[in-house]
């Protein structure tokens, strides 16, 4: 699974706070797509019509209605039930369908198209996109697989866990207030060594079973990675110092340098986690690779 790495990112909500919890911190979930590739002169696939269209592409009911049909129309697509090059019903059949305005439509469908799920063509119709820019991707993965691959024993520890609502003494850019969240602090280990230091908050109208999960066994990260669906994520990654509390937890000098990556994972433009690594500079090395094939992105 790949996601994309984004350069120079910047909060819309302010400074950063440094290490004190997720306070303003910069991540947030605001759309940076580059934009589609190209439609093929021909299309490979033959149109969508409404009768052929699955039950579960029906509206879900939350949220503005233009916000619910992107939902739909991105799910079949992220899911492969509606192939790239495929041509879409036109707006007023998908007004029809949906029982919504046109405007309504052509609103959901301009979204979709900006961040690259279709391919508006004058005259054509609108398609499924074929492709995306290159760029470079890193890949979402547990740091315990990481770890493993180095032939080393991996750990975590739970330092602290809470529950509670959006706003209080932590705020989630992109989430409104008093929305319930989980609170989580990590430590990550490897052969008895700590390289990591993990702060998490995890919405809770998105995945309300992880209350119910100890993670006495399971690390939250591999948790999320193999339970949770996600569509696309930001990243901001910068060199930072160790601050005297950091240092302590980390078992180095205060102002060692660190990788400090902060992460955001989205469903279909709703908020699941909200993570902030901290990586000891010389026990960490970060990766990745340039990607064309937007189906390593499209993850459900």
């Amino acid at each position: 699974m790949y996601i994309h790495y984004l350069r120079n990112v910047t909060s819309r909500r302010g400074a950063e706070s440094g290490v004190q919890g997720l306070v303003g911190q910069g991540l947030t979930g605001q759309n940076r797509g580059n934009g589609p590739a190209s439609p093929p002169e021909h299309p490979v696939q033959t149109g969508l019509t409404i009768d052929s269209l699955p039950a579960d592409s029906a509206l879900d009911g939350r949220g503005p209605l233009f916000d619910q049909i992107k939902r739909a129309v991105a799910g079949q697509i992220l899911r492969g039930r509606w192939q790239a090059g495929q041509r879409l019903p036109n707006e007023a059949e998908l007004s029809s369908l949906y029982g919504v305005s046109r405007q309504t439509v052509h609103k959901a469908i301009a979204l979709l198209a900006r961040e690259g799920f279709l391919v508006r063509r004058r005259r054509a119709g609108t398609f499924v996109a074929t492709g995306r820019r290159d760029r470079f991707a890193l890949p979402i993965e547990d740091i315990g697989d990481v770890v493993a691959r180095e032939g080393r024993v991996y750990e975590f520890r739970i330092r602290d866990r809470r529950s509670l609502r959006n706003g209080e003494g932590i705020r989630w850019p992109d989430l409104p207030d008093g929305t319930p969240i989980l609170a989580l602090e990590c430590l990550h280990f490897s052969d008895g060594t700590p390289i990591q230091h993990e702060r998490r908050l995890v919405n809770l109208d998105v995945v309300p079973e992880v209350v119910d999960e100890s993670f006495d066994v399971v690390a939250p990260s591999r948790w999320l990675v193999d339970r949770v669906p996600w569509s696309s994520a930001d990243h901001t990654v910068r060199a930072v110092n160790a601050t005297a509390e950091m240092a302590a937890l980390l078992g180095v000098e205060a102002g060692a340098a660190c990788l400090s990556i902060r992460r955001q994972t989205m469903h279909l433009s709703r908020p699941v986690t909200l993570v902030h690594f901290l990586s000891v500079g010389d026990r960490f090395t970060l990766s990745g690779s340039s990607i064309t094939d937007s189906a390593t992105e499209l993850n459900l």
